[in-house]
């Protein structure tokens, strides 16, 4: 017997714009789904990979880097995604950071398994 897992949105799409400065800090809620949300939905629709940074308050949340040849950055999501990578959050809600080889602008959805 197969075991299944449904993935489901549980709160509103949030759009981040992107640019090489980092962003401001944005914080993520699930919309009283009464579920654990612990999954997060990234979409970079724009050409320039972009990088994020996640965490469970407001000042832990690093500043996100695009790695370079040698060095360690953030989670990298390449430019012009067709589908979103779906990633490991903070129960939410949990704050968001983002940054850009371009201007890109990047969609974020809590996801719970359910």
């Amino acid at each position: 017997m197969l075991n299944t897992s449904v993935m489901r949105l549980s709160g509103r799409t949030y759009r981040l714009d992107l640019t090489t400065s980092a962003s401001a800090t944005l914080l993520i809620e699930e919309s009283g789904t009464n579920d654990q949300t612990n999954l997060v939905s990234l979409l970079n629709t724009g050409t320039g990979v972009a990088s994020v940074e996640i965490a469970n308050a407001s000042a832990s949340v690093v500043t996100p880097t695009i790695a370079t040849t040698g060095n360690a950055g953030s989670y990298v999501l390449p430019a012009a995604m067709q589908e979103p990578l779906i990633i490991v959050a903070p129960p939410a809600p949990f704050y968001i950071k983002g940054i850009s080889s371009g201007t890109n602008s990047l969609f974020i959805t809590p996801v719970e398994v359910g």
